[in-house]
């Protein structure tokens, strides 16, 4: 029981550390994009 409830743990671990990447990838390009539509008006 052990091995398995680390195992999904570490499955956990990745998948929330895939998806806070995912987000700040996004939100960088959010802000990427704002500014380049900033600079581009100005």
């Amino acid at each position: 029981m052990e091995h398995e409830i680390t195992f999904g743990n570490k499955i956990l671990n990745v998948f929330l550390g895939i998806m806070i990447v995912v987000l700040i990838a996004i939100l960088l390009s959010v802000v990427g994009g704002l500014l380049l539509a900033a600079v581009g008006i100005l």
